[in-house]
């Protein structure tokens, strides 16, 4: 059960890409945000997805180097088309796009179809907050999840990100998938022969199972809320498919038009950026923000909290750590990078 640094996993990452015929620079920036999603934590969007990302490329569902353009647009909306390429490079270009549309009417909405699947959503959100707008993201996926009371895979695990501008304050950074857990970190305790904890998850039946083993048996996901509030994530789900499955045309996760996209599904991605200065003054907007997080962050504690902490709070605690102790891969996933390594005569860091 190997440690490594991250410019280890990353220069391991990019040298399995480019060995796989993607362009040098798209390998780094696809390995770097595979890789950082290990440095905050989660596993479920990191380097465990470079062998998944292998196999979509040597079957020719993922073109590495295809073309991504904008197919069509109005003044502030943008359809872009990624040609199958890697879902980071998709993205990272959409919501440059979408930054540009909001810089000249205030909001950027792009829509883009026809993408791998884009790993963690903050990156692009992040990117709008960097130019003081708030970053709205969010995509569909492969059917993982049953609706609230239902015992079918009818919905992807559809997360949400919004990014927003601070200033004195760490910024807020919502990431979360509609259902209980996101599906890849299902796949994270498989790897590690680890129980689930209970009300995540259910085997083909519909039945709760803390077995993670289920999930390559069709075991199902539950919405976000569980039995008590599922409903709520089951609204949130449906929400995304339209925004993410409908509105981009490339079908919602529970039906044909989506299941004939190739390899492992893809992603349908909605992006929207609000440029902050166009609608109220930054600073007053930041100082308004700054506020609400500082208030409700030293507002009394409940027993047994220590403190109350912001969304994005956590991951920068992690990132912090890992960068100095390391990223423990599983041993699976490590034999299966190692595996891909030798395939492709990449040098192994050891």
């Amino acid at each position: 059960m190997p440690v490594l640094s991250a410019k280890q996993l990353r220069t391991l990452g990019a040298s399995i890409f480019t060995g796989l015929g993607v362009p040098k620079d798209d390998a780094k920036l696809v390995a770097d945000l595979l890789v950082d999603a290990n440095l905050t934590g989660f596993d479920s969007h990191g380097v465990i997805r470079i062998p998944i990302y292998a196999r979509g490329i040597k079957m020719g569902a993922v073109k590495p180097g295809a073309e991504v353009k904008v197919v069509s647009e109005t003044t502030s909306t943008a359809v872009v088309d990624g040609g199958w390429n890697l879902g980071q490079v998709v993205a990272k270009y959409a919501m440059k796009v979408c930054i540009e549309k909001a810089r000249k009417g205030v909001v950027g909405m792009v829509t883009a179809r026809n993408s791998h699947h884009i790993g963690r959503l903050n990156t692009y959100a992040e990117m709008a907050m960097a130019e003081d707008m708030i970053g709205i993201v969010s995509v569909n996926s492969n059917s993982y999840v049953a609706p609230y009371g239902g015992k079918t895979k009818q919905l992807g695990t559809n997360p949400l990100c919004f990014a927003i501008p601070s200033g004195e304050e760490p910024p807020m950074i919502l990431d979360m998938a509609t259902s209980v857990w996101a599906q890849g970190k299902i796949m994270v305790y498989q790897a590690r022969g680890e129980k689930l904890p209970e009300g995540i998850f259910m085997d083909a039946e519909g039945n709760p199972t803390t077995d993670a083993s289920q999930y390559t048996k069709g075991g199902i996901l539950r919405t976000l809320g569980g039995d008590i509030a599922g409903y709520k994530g089951f609204g949130l789900s449906l929400l995304v498919e339209v925004l993410t499955g409908a509105l981009t045309e490339g079908g919602v996760s529970n039906s044909d038009e989506y299941r004939s996209r190739p390899f492992y599904g893809g992603n349908g991605i909605f992006m929207m950026a609000i440029d902050v200065a166009q609608v109220t003054d930054l600073d007053a907007f930041k100082r308004r923000v700054d506020g609400l997080l500082r208030t409700t962050k030293n507002s009394p504690k409940a027993p047994g909290y220590d403190e109350i902490l912001i969304p994005g709070d956590p991951e920068r605690r992690k990132k912090e750590k890992l960068l100095k102790d390391g990223i423990f891969v599983e041993d699976k996933t490590w034999n299966d990078l190692v595996a891909l390594a030798k395939e492709l005569k990449v040098k192994i860091p050891v």
